[in-house]
């Protein structure tokens, strides 16, 4: 099957598609880096989440929190030509380049092997999205290639899934934004102090944004599921993707919430 694809599906460790959906898509997938303790990790490889969580759950020391890092030009580029030197076109998705630099070492191997091959078809696509929602494009276009699709159909069909797409997350603790210089010490402690839980989305840029804040997990949830009411309108039909930090439990009570006004059509869930 895999031999008469057009085109195959590349994207990064950030789209958190489960592994099995990728090998049954036939999905590449380049790892991210983690470093940790002056080591280096490829995500998922040579390090899983859980050992990630444990450390951070452990960890008094922000100072030594774990920094990522995107996959350099050189691991993109020996993908794609090993695609292209299969005799398929390569459709190359990454998280928004807003929060990466993904979309650009992929879009600089590109260029590269344009100026040595330039009939080589190479589309680079920025999703404008983080997570599972990078992930349900990614999984999207794969199906289109198995369906047999043309680069051009799949590419629109993805930008329409992407006008669809509804992010929100939410946490129990601002100790790694505020370590991560990304809020003030003020704001962290005055939100540790009255327990609250932002919620964060994803605008139509790609630019991670503040959509609300309550009072405990359950408010956050609850106010979750009437912003998705206000974008999905009359949609009761849903795909979703739950993701958590080492917090299984609190998905199963935000799957319950969802579940008193939508009908989950499909849970991709990690």
């Amino acid at each position: 099957m895999e031999k008469d694809l057009k085109f195959k599906v590349v994207t990064d460790s950030t789209a958190d598609i489960p592994e099995e959906i990728s090998k049954a898509l036939g999905i590449e997938v380049i790892p991210y880096y983690i470093h940790l303790e002056g080591k280096s990790f490829k995500e998922s490889i040579d390090i899983t989440p859980e050992e990630v969580w444990s450390y951070l759950e452990k960890t008094e020391d922000l100072s030594k929190l774990p920094k990522t890092a995107c996959p350099g030009v050189g691991e993109y580029y020996e993908t794609f030509k090993k695609i292209l030197e299969e005799g398929k076109k390569v459709l190359s998705i990454h998280m928004t380049s807003w929060g990466s630099g993904a979309f650009q070492s992929a879009n600089t191997a590109k260029q590269i092997i344009k100026e040595e091959e330039p009939e080589a078809e190479i589309e680079v696509l920025d999703s404008k999205s983080v997570s599972l929602g990078t992930g349900f494009m990614v999984i999207e276009a794969a199906k289109a290639s198995l369906k047999g699709w043309d680069l051009k159909k799949t590419i629109e069909h993805i930008n329409e899934v992407r006008s669809n797409l509804f992010h929100a997350f939410t946490n129990d603790t601002l100790k790694f934004l505020a370590a991560g210089g990304r809020i003030g010490k003020a704001k962290y402690l005055l939100a540790e102090m009255l327990k609250i839980n932002p919620i964060i989305s994803v605008d139509h840029d790609g630019v991670l944004v503040a959509l609300d804040k309550a009072i405990g997990r359950v408010k956050a949830y609850q106010k979750i599921v009437s912003h998705m009411n206000n974008f999905f309108k009359d949609k009761k039909f849903l795909n979703i993707g739950f993701l958590h930090a080492s917090a299984e439990e609190e998905v199963k009570k935000l799957k319950e919430e969802i579940s008193k006004v939508f009908k989950i059509k499909n849970i991709n869930s990690k």
